[in-house]
């Protein structure tokens, strides 16, 4: 049996019983494969002839590089190098659990969220209305409550920031903006 080679498949098949399929009716391929069918059939062995698969042994990992390290990468400690996994939203997978003090933090940075929304609100407001405005004491309170609030999360949320300092600036969010709403809205 001779294999087609990828250069002669113009050329008709001859006539005889080795072109033929398994059930024994003759081969119709008219036009080549193309594509992957193509490839898969240049390359397939004539059957019975053995495949050699050079085996190297298993597959190690790269060896350190010799000579000393880098400048660049001197300064970087072990730990750095590997992170630990996470999940959705970024959040660590495994043992570490969120602490009290981080789920303050993430209230701390959604009302902060809000009050900046709402001193935008009422700073754009009466342009986009073509209105009276709420007056500028109440403006002026609106963002300065946004840039106080937004100034305790930075605070609250540094990695160097130690726990006390930390969780008094993450409480005084909500007080901030308990501040602002009964100054401006309750009162």
């Amino acid at each position: 049996m001779s294999a087609r080679q990828p250069d002669d498949w113009s050329s008709p098949l001859p006539d005889d019983r080795s072109s033929s399929t398994p059930s024994g009716l003759p081969l119709d391929d008219p036009t080549p494969p193309h594509g992957w069918a193509a490839m898969d059939r240049a390359f397939t062995p004539a059957p019975g002839t053995p495949v050699e698969r050079p085996f190297d042994g298993p597959t190690q990992p790269h060896a350190a590089p010799q000579g000393p390290v880098p400048r660049h990468l001197q300064s970087v400690p072990a730990a750095a190098t590997s992170a630990p996994r996470t999940g959705a939203f970024g959040r660590p997978i495994g043992r570490h659990r969120p602490t009290a003090l981080m789920r303050l933090v993430e209230v701390a940075r959604v009302l902060t969220g809000g009050l900046m929304v709402l001193a935008l609100v009422v700073v754009v407001a009466p342009f986009v209305l073509r209105a009276v405005g709420p007056g500028l004491g109440v403006v002026v309170g609106h963002v300065t409550g946004a840039v106080v609030a937004l100034a305790a999360t930075g605070i609250a949320a540094g990695r160097r920031t130690p726990v006390w300092p930390a969780t008094v600036a993450a409480l005084a969010v909500p007080v901030t903006v308990l501040v602002v709403l009964y100054l401006n809205w309750w009162a």
